[in-house]
């Protein structure tokens, strides 16, 4: 059994044979030269564990040996064998690495001790060498293993976040560009035809081209079909984007994307720069794949369950459901739909004939609705009235009408939900004529008993007693309410049926606002409210209809004042704002709960509070009459209130052009 390599160089014959001999029996694979120069050369291609050298060789030093024997292999043991020693030397051959040093006649035991000692030296080094190599190995590998799993785990849990194979697609991209050191990364839907990318630098068009052919002849082998991938294939590219690459991509990973065994997808991540990017990240790459293959294959089935369900609820609704696209002209409509525009079984009209079917401009629509949703979190909606004659007779519905969200390839559908609500507009027409006709017979009789109250009072019947007078008084203030009463539910109703005009023109704000305070300063007197006014010197004529403001302020002070304490305030402020004035009545009341804002706007609706006589007067109807004229000027009206602390009733009017005098509604 060979237990070690030994070289001996020695210009010496005999010296060469005897150790050549003896080292051999001890079971050493011997190597002798006679030179130093042929000495290296051996040891270059050998690589012995043990050298022998003599200090004195014809050619060279045994110095100048073991300097070159160092330089190639400083594992190796080099023993110093010489017959004119010195202590100079034998320092100088300690320092350049020397293990041994022994004079001749050199003694035959000491020198095999010295071979056996050096021999196990230098493999008890190699082995430490060897295992330091393999635990650093070992180290690599943990590190890499703890690294891809972080990676692996951070795959997870964005993956358990996403709700669509979009948001799947751009996680996994991510993920490969930004941490696994992938210049390209692409993800090709073989349903979709489209290839998804991201990169650290945006690929040039030989790049992608290449990537497309990639994808084409893998493809075909990994999904089992005849596909062909094209540049125009690609999404995700910034058009924006003028840095691209110059080069050609050197190594690339193709693997499938996988669903219950059946191929979907592929997953091609490339390097410009690394040849070895295959070897290196192949096997995580698998792994990335297998990963991200379960998590979209669950999307996928929770998507398709989605719209199973999404399905069945939309052919079942009570309720018309079209959904419109725009851009390839397409609409789907449910059953419901079908039978509220009178449609027959077939393929479904183009989105400009629904559009005229329930009168409104698609683009306008999507226009607005996409202008007014920017930054919006609330889904973008409105609300529309379409008054249609179907079958021969009148129908009315209501539009909801939202954006879809989603990818930017569905960006741009518009959701339309019609509700059928000709029978409440029926009810509320009886209801509505049922109460102006009372309401009209009401007026005259109630008119008579005013006036005659009144009369009573100024003494044309007779002198009355204090007693008799506070009754008479008590009759013609509640008349009077009564009065107010008819005389808005008179107005409304005229509303309802078309025959109240709201004609808007340029008019001043201020005297409308100083001649209405003037009028309600008796009243609010009667509960010590004082009466403040802050408006800009200078402000801008408006449009409105002058008889129509007076009724907004003059309801929105007596709103104040019925809903307000003793000795508090009543403030009328104005405010321009863009091409708007804002006008705000702030009172000192009781406040309104937030439950009740939206309501108060309602005909009908009052504050009521069976425990407080302060919310009992009137039927709800000043706020509803406030904001019908508001919205016929254009305006918007909405309230700010905390209980306890007051309300501030807001109106907004529109600024008059100067080339423009006269403006209907």
């Amino acid at each position: 059994m060979e237990n070690g390599k030994v070289l001996i160089i020695d210009d010496d014959p005999n010296m060469v044979e005897v150790l050549s001999g003896m080292l051999s029996e001890e079971g050493y694979k011997i190597d002798s030269v006679n030179t130093g120069a042929e000495g290296i050369d051996c040891f270059r291609e050998q690589q012995h564990e043990v050298v022998l050298t003599d200090l004195q060789i014809g050619d060279m030093t045994g110095i100048e040996v073991l300097r070159s024997l160092k330089e190639i292999n400083q594992q190796s043991a080099v023993i110093i064998l010489t017959g004119y020693a010195s202590t100079e030397s034998a320092v100088e051959a300690v320092k350049l690495g020397a293990n041994d040093y022994l004079l001749k006649p050199v003694k035959m035991l000491d020198l095999i001790k010295s071979v056996k000692t050096q021999m196990s030296s230098v493999h008890l080094t190699n082995q430490v060498n060897e295992l330091n190599i393999a635990v650093a190995d070992e180290r690599d590998k943990l590190r890499r293993s703890v690294a891809e799993l972080s990676l692996l785990k951070r795959l997870a849990e964005r993956m358990m976040t996403v709700l669509s194979f979009f948001e799947g697609f751009e996680v996994i991209l991510n993920l490969l560009v930004e941490e696994v050191e992938a210049d390209v990364a692409v993800i090709y839907d073989y349903e979709r035809g489209t290839a998804r990318m991201s990169a650290s630098v945006q690929p040039d068009p030989e790049e992608l081209q290449q990537l497309a052919d990639i994808i084409t002849e893998h493809g075909r082998k990994m999904l089992g079909a005849e596909i062909t991938c094209h540049v125009e294939d690609f999404v995700g590219l910034d058009e924006n984007e003028t840095d691209t690459a110059n080069g050609k991509l050197l190594s690339t990973i193709i693997v499938p994307l996988m669903q219950e065994e059946r191929p979907f997808g592929l997953l091609v991540t490339a390097s410009r720069k690394d040849e070895n990017f295959e070897a290196e990240w192949s096997e995580f790459i698998a792994k990335i794949s297998q990963e991200a293959s379960e998590f979209l294959s669950r999307i996928k089935q929770s998507i398709e369950k989605q719209k199973y369900f999404t399905s069945a609820i939309v052919e079942h609704t009570l309720d018309g459901i079209a959904v419109i696209d725009p851009v390839s002209k397409e609409v789907l409509l449910n059953p419901v739909a079908r039978s509220m525009l009178d449609m027959a079984p077939g393929p479904a009209p183009n989105p400009e004939e629904v559009g005229e079917l329930l009168d409104f401009n698609i683009n306008d629509i999507l226009k607005d609705l996409t202008l007014h949703g920017e930054g919006d979190v609330q889904p973008r909606t409105m609300i529309l009235q379409s008054e249609l004659t179907l079958r021969g007779q009148p129908a009315y519905y209501r539009l909801n009408i939202s954006v879809l969200p989603g990818e930017e390839s569905e960006e741009g559908k518009l959701l339309v939900v019609i509700h059928d609500v000709t029978q409440e507009r029926r009810i509320e027409e009886m209801k509505n004529r049922l109460i102006a006709n009372i309401t009209h017979e009401v007026r005259t009789p109630t008119g008579v008993i005013k006036e005659f109250t009144a009369l009573i009072l100024d003494g044309v019947a007779g002198e009355l007693t204090d007693t008799q007078r506070q009754y008479i008084q008590i009759m013609h203030s509640n008349i009077e309410r009564l009065s107010r009463l008819i005389e808005n539910l008179l107005t409304l109703a005229r509303a309802d049926k078309g025959g109240f005009t709201v004609v808007l023109q340029p008019i001043e704000l201020r005297p409308i606002i100083d001649s209405v305070t003037a009028s309600m300063e008796l009243k609010l007197l009667q509960k010590k409210i004082k009466s403040v006014i802050d408006i800009p010197n200078e402000l801008p004529l408006i449009y409105g209809d002058k008889d129509a403001v007076i009724q907004i302020l003059t309801n929105l002070i007596d709103n104040a004042f019925k809903y307000s304490p003793e000795d508090t305030r009543v403030k009328i402020s104005v405010e321009v704002k863009g091409v708007r004035v804002e006008i705000a009545v702030a009172d000192q009341g009781y406040g309104i709960d937030p439950a009740d804002q939206e309501a108060i706007f309602s005909r009908f609706h009052r504050l009521v509070d069976q425990n407080d006589p302060r919310f009992q007067e009137g039927v709800g109807l000043g706020l509803a009459l406030v904001k019908d004229l508001v919205t016929r000027h254009g305006g918007d009206l909405w309230v700010e209130s905390e209980v306890g602390s007051g309300s501030t009733f807001y109106f907004s009017l529109q600024i008059a052009k100067e080339d423009e005098e006269h403006r209907p509604a």
